[in-house]
């Protein structure tokens, strides 16, 4: 019966006890997430940091250390080659107010996941963590790029991103897409170094293009007005060279594909045909290695008439095969 009372006693010394208040517990709760998740960053412990991270998210997700808890889970992420969950979460943090310097801290991180997308790094099947990564990531990279040039229209980070979505885009074959991105850029960052490689990568855009698809004489004269553009603007620049050796190969393309023509007319003997052709791969293509085959052919053909370097030509080829 003792033992009974002074039991009885202390359960209701423990009832009549002044817990701690709810909301102090989970502070004090709280900040050892955060202490635990701190030093998990400061030793590099990126697994560690991506599981304590994700249970301050889960636990306090109205704490103000959750903010910090979705930078840090995109940081394990990254660290961990995760890039499409660093990407998540990085967009999560994003959605909510942060400090400047987070904010730019984030930012590049995307910025640098972009550009592993952009260099090949690709994404889990489904996006489950279990299925092999075989998907392309491109389409993600170019997002990432247009958040970061709308974001930070101005800043280095913004030339960085228009750079490589017009080199990215011209990879993916959207030569018009591509011609923009680097435009866009010589217009917004004229003085910056890299609004020469976007000039040379215009170029590059039109030789591509031309050489995959059918040639076009209007894009050789949209090269041309590029190239004209890239001497003004940065006269001195070595690489002028290259965007000239571009424009020279559309030059060959088109003049190889009127040579065909004209070599076709020569062996049907439809010399007056043909001598038109050469004529014209002459007057509009000079420097190519077809208009030195071409004058020899005139020669050779020696149609009256035809062969005049002074001669003015038409714009669309009307040739009479009735010969």
């Amino acid at each position: 019966m003792k033992k009974f009372s002074i039991f009885f006693l202390f359960l209701l010394g423990a009832l009549n006890a002044n817990p701690l208040d709810p909301v102090i517990r989970s502070q004090i709760n709280v900040h050892q997430y955060y202490s635990k998740m701190i030093d998990h960053y400061q030793n590099e412990e990126w697994q560690k940091l991506a599981w304590k991270s994700q249970d301050l998210i889960a636990d306090f997700p109205t704490s103000p250390f959750a903010k910090e808890a979705l930078y840090y889970l995109g940081v394990a992420h990254y660290k961990l080659g995760e890039f499409e969950y660093a990407n998540a979460a990085f967009t999560d943090c994003l959605k909510e107010e942060l400090s400047p310097k987070l904010f730019d801290q984030v930012l590049r991180y995307k910025f640098e996941i972009a550009r592993a997308f952009d260099e090949g790094v690709r994404v889990h099947l489904f996006g489950w963590n279990k299925m092999p990564k075989w998907l392309p990531a491109y389409e993600e990279a170019i997002e990432i790029y247009d958040e970061v040039i709308t974001t930070l229209p101005r800043d280095d980070l913004a030339a960085q991103s228009l750079y490589r979505k017009g080199v990215l885009l011209l990879r993916m074959e959207e030569y018009t897409k591509s011609i923009e991105a680097l435009q866009t850029l010589i217009r917004r960052f004229p003085k910056h170094p890299l609004a020469a490689e976007a000039f040379v990568g215009i170029g590059n855009v039109y030789l591509t293009e031309c050489n995959q698809e059918f040639p076009d004489s209007n894009k050789l004269e949209l090269a041309e007005i590029n190239l004209r553009k890239f001497r003004y603007h940065f006269p001195s620049e070595p690489r002028i060279a290259e965007a000239e050796k571009m424009l020279l190969g559309m030059k060959e393309k088109l003049a190889k594909d009127l040579l065909e023509i004209a070599e076709f007319y020569e062996r049907t003997k439809k010399g007056k045909a043909a001598a038109i052709y050469y004529a014209t791969i002459l007057k509009r293509y000079p420097e190519t290695k077809a208009a030195k085959k071409s004058e020899k052919r005139l020669k050779v053909l020696d149609v009256p008439d035809v062969y005049s370097k002074n001669k003015p030509q038409e714009e669309a080829i009307i040739v009479d095969t009735s010969e």
